[in-house]
């Protein structure tokens, strides 16, 4: 293998390096940014149920 096939060789496996790195970090801040979607839509989710239990008992003892 002559030098310069060799130095693009390496070049390349840098840019391959620097771009697995790159593509953790994005993974991470997505990983981040979905669980903080989550745990809104765990809170949403909890005040429906909330106000549903609410009405619910209200319905009841309307009926009572």
């Amino acid at each position: 293998m002559d030098v310069e096939t060799a130095r693009a060789i390496e070049q390349l496996g840098d840019r391959l390096d620097a771009l697995q790195v790159a593509l953790r970090s994005d993974c991470a801040e997505i990983r981040r940014h979905a669980e903080m979607l989550f745990e809104s839509l765990k809170n949403d989710i909890r005040i429906l149920a909330e106000g549903f239990a609410t009405l619910s008992a209200k319905l009841d003892s309307g009926r009572r």
